[in-house]
C-alpha cells in the first residue's frame, strides 16, 4: 500500500494554527502528520485492530496510509473512512479481500466496477447483494459468488437465475441454492436430476441433497 498524498486537504483542519516550524523547513504537512506521536499511536493500533479508526481524529481519517493499513487489518473499518477514501480503489480493495460484506460501504462506481467486486464476492459470496444491478447480471461475476455462497444465486439478475449453468454451479456448493432458480428450472425434473447429482463442495449427506433438490420443486 502506497504512502501518496491524503485524499483530504489538510489545510481544512490547520486554519488558524500556528505554522509548524518544520513546514517552514520544507516538510509537508502529510510529513509532519506522520511524525507526530498521535499519528504514530494510531498507525501501530489500527494495525493491530482496523476498527480504532473509528477513534481517530479527522486530519488522520484523512490519510490514506492510515486509513488502507486499517482497511487491510479488518475491511469492516471502511464504515469509519471518510466518502472520498471510500472510492479510493487501493482503499476499497483492501477492506473488500479482508471482508467481502465491507462492499457495502464502497462508493456506487466501486459497487460497479468488477475487480473490486470479484475480489469481494471471493471473499464472501453474498457480497453480491451489495454490486451493482449491472455487476449482479455479469455472469462472472456471479458464478464467482455462487462458487463461494451457493446461496448468493438469491442476489443475481432473474435472467442469471434462469441460467442451467449458474444454477448447476451454485448447487455444488449448496443445494440450497436451488430455491433461487428460475421457476422454470424448478419445474424441470431432468435438471433437478442433475443439480441433485452434482458434487458438492462441502460434503453433505446423500439423503439431505436429494431432500433439499425435492423441496426446490415447484409443481405446474
Amino acid at each position: 500500500r502506497s504512502s501518496t498524498a491524503p485524499a483530504v486537504d489538510l489545510d481544512d483542519y490547520v486554519k488558524g494554527a500556528p505554522v509548524d516550524p518544520r513546514i517552514e523547513e520544507g516538510l509537508s504537512q502529510l510529513e509532519v502528520l506522520r511524525r507526530s506521536d498521535a499519528w504514530k499511536n494510531t498507525f501501530e493500533l489500527v494495525k493491530k485492530d482496523g476498527l480504532a479508526l473509528r477513534d481517530a481524529a479527522p486530519e488522520i481519517l484523512g490519510d490514506r496510509e492510515m486509513v488502507a493499513e486499517a482497511c487491510w487489518a479488518n475491511g469492516l473499518a471502511l464504515q469509519y473512512v471518510p466518502a472520498d477514501l471510500r472510492a479510493d480503489f487501493e482503499v476499497v480493495c483492501c477492506a473488500v479481500t479482508q471482508c467481502g460484506a465491507a462492499l457495502v460501504w464502497a462508493s456506487d462506481d466501486l459497487r460497479d466496477d468488477r475487480d473490486v467486486v470479484l475480489r469481494a464476492v471471493s471473499a464472501n459470496g453474498g457480497a453480491l447483494e451489495y454490486a451493482s444491478e449491472r455487476l449482479r447480471a455479469d455472469r462472472q461475476t456471479v458464478l464467482a459468488a455462487v462458487a463461494q455462497r451457493g446461496v448468493a444465486l438469491r442476489y443475481a439478475s432473474e435472467e442469471l437465475r434462469d441460467d442451467a449453468e449458474v444454477v448447476l454451479a451454485a448447487s455444488r456448493h449448496s443445494k440450497q441454492a436451488l430455491k433461487y432458480a428460475s421457476l422454470r428450472l424448478r419445474r424441470d425434473e431432468r435438471f433437478l436430476r442433475e443439480a441433485a447429482n452434482q458434487p458438492p463442495l462441502a460434503a453433505a449427506p446423500a439423503h439431505q441433497q436429494d431432500d433439499l433438490a425435492s423441496r426446490a420443486r415447484v409443481t405446474a
